[in-house]
C-alpha cells in the first residue's frame, strides 16, 4: 500500500496530513460519517492517532488498503455493533461489588465492614495531603477492596478486534499511534478525571503509543487499554506498566484524547481533528506552526446533554442513534471542511498546471535549442 491513503491521485507530492480520532465510546460512529465525507471530498491521509474508541476505529482504517475500503469496513463493523453491543457484564465482579456494598441483603453497614480492612492505615498515610486527595483516595480504597475486577467483560469486544482487525495488514499499514493512560486503580482515575473537571487539579498526561512498534500482542494491548474505561473495563499491560483509557490524560484541555502531538512529531504539516465533545476545551491555536482542521459537532450529540445522557450515549449501542451519529459526522464534515479542502485542491491543481506548463516549456525549449542547432550544421555544411 502506498504510505498515503488517498481518495484521489496526483503526480505532485502532497503536504503530509495527520487524521486525529477522538474517544467518546458509541459516539465513535459520527467518525464513520466524518471519514465518508472525507473520502468524498478527496482528502489524503498520510498517518492515524486515535484515542478510545477513536483509537479503535483508527486501527480498522489504518489496516484497509485504501480509505474507501476503510470506510466500508467501518460501516460494517457498527452496523455489527448496532446489533451486537460489545458490553457484556462480568457478573462475578457484579455481584462481589453487590456484596462488597451490602446491596444485596439491603444492609448499608456491610458494605462498610467489607473494605475496612487496610482502610485506617491508609488514612493515616494520606493525612498530609489536602482534603480532595483524602477524600479521592479514601474513596478509591473503598472501590479497589470492593472491585478487584471490571464491571464489564471484554470478550465480545476481543472478538469484533479479530473479525474486522488484520493485524498483518496493520504492519504494512498507516502509521497509528494511540494514546493510553497510566493507571493507578479504577475509581482512582475516575475521581481523579472529576477533581480535574473542577479546574482545581489536572490530570497527568496520556503517553502516545506507536502501534507498528509493538509486538502483536502488546500491539493488541495497546488498542484494548487505549478504549478501557475506568472500572468497567480491566488495565492492559504494556511493557510492564498497566494503561487505561487514553481519554483521561491532561483532561482540562483533552491532551489525551485529542492526541495530535504525535502527528506533529512524525512531520504532519496539515492535520485533520473529529471532536465527539460539543464543548471540548482543546484549541488548534496551540500548535501554531500546523494547519489544524477542525471538525466540531454543529448541534449536541447527546440529547438532553445531562451527565447522565452522556453516559448513557457512550454506552449507547444502538441502532437508531448509530445511524442518526454517522448523518451527522457526514454532514458536519461537509460543513466544517468542506470550503476549505476544496479551496486547498483548487490551489492544488493550480500548483499542478503552474508546475506542467513549465516542464512543457522547459521541454520546447530544449526542442527549439537542438532544432537550431541542427539548422547551424546544415548552413556549415552548405
Amino acid at each position: 500500500m502506498n504510505s498515503a491513503m488517498q481518495a484521489s491521485s496526483g503526480s505532485t507530492p502532497q503536504i503530509s496530513t495527520g487524521l486525529v480520532l477522538s474517544g467518546g465510546g458509541a459516539k465513535g460512529a459520527y467518525q464513520v460519517g466524518v471519514l465518508k465525507a472525507l473520502l468524498e471530498l478527496g482528502a489524503s491521509i498520510d498517518m492515524v492517532a486515535g484515542a478510545s474508541m477513536g483509537a479503535l476505529n483508527g486501527a480498522v482504517l489504518a489496516c484497509a488498503p485504501s480509505l474507501a475500503e476503510g470506510v466500508q469496513r467501518l460501516e460494517k463493523l457498527w452496523h455489527t455493533l448496532a446489533e451486537r453491543s460489545p458490553l457484556e457484564i462480568n457478573t462475578p465482579s457484579y455481584l462481589k461489588l453487590l456484596a462488597s456494598l451490602g446491596l444485596a441483603l439491603n444492609r448499608p453497614l456491610a458494605g462498610l465492614l467489607a473494605v475496612a480492612p487496610g482502610l485506617l492505615s491508609r488514612l493515616a498515610r494520606m493525612a498530609a495531603g489536602s482534603p480532595v486527595e483524602r477524600l479521592a483516595n479514601t474513596a478509591a480504597t473503598m472501590a479497589d477492596s470492593a472491585l478487584e475486577t471490571a464491571l464489564l467483560g471484554d470478550g465480545a469486544l476481543r472478538a469484533l478486534m479479530d473479525e474486522y482487525l488484520d493485524f498483518q495488514g496493520l504492519q504494512r499499514g498507516l502509521p497509528l499511534y494511540v494514546s493510553v493512560y497510566e493507571s493507578q486503580g479504577g475509581l482512582d482515575d475516575v475521581l481523579r478525571c472529576l477533581v480535574a473537571e473542577t479546574g482545581l487539579v489536572d490530570t497527568p498526561p496520556s503517553r502516545f503509543v506507536h502501534v507498528q512498534t509493538l509486538p502483536e500482542q502488546e500491539c493488541r494491548n495497546a488498542l484494548m487499554a487505549s478504549a478501557a474505561i475506568p472500572m468497567l473495563y480491566e488495565a492492559r499491560q504494556i511493557g510492564g506498566t498497566q494503561f487505561t483509557d487514553g481519554g483521561q490524560g491532561g483532561w482540562q484541555k483533552a491532551q489525551g484524547n485529542t492526541p495530535i502531538t504525535p502527528l506533529i512529531e512524525a512531520g504532519c504539516q496539515q492535520v485533520i481533528v473529529t471532536h465527539l465533545s460539543d464543548g471540548s476545551l482543546w484549541s488548534r491555536h496551540d500548535f501554531p506552526g500546523t494547519t489544524v482542521l477542525e471538525i466540531r459537532p454543529q448541534s449536541p450529540l447527546v440529547p438532553g446533554g445531562g451527565l447522565l445522557d452522556g453516559a448513557k450515549a457512550a454506552l449507547g449501542f444502538d441502532a437508531r442513534s448509530i445511524s442518526r451519529l454517522m448523518e451527522q459526522g457526514y454532514n458536519d464534515t461537509l460543513h466544517c471542511v468542506g470550503r476549505v479542502m476544496q479551496a486547498s485542491q483548487a490551489r492544488q491543481a493550480l500548483h499542478q498546471a503552474e508546475h506542467a506548463l513549465q516542464a512543457s516549456l522547459t521541454q520546447n525549449g530544449g526542442a527549439d535549442a537542438t532544432l537550431a542547432q541542427a539548422m547551424a550544421r546544415l548552413n556549415t555544411t552548405h
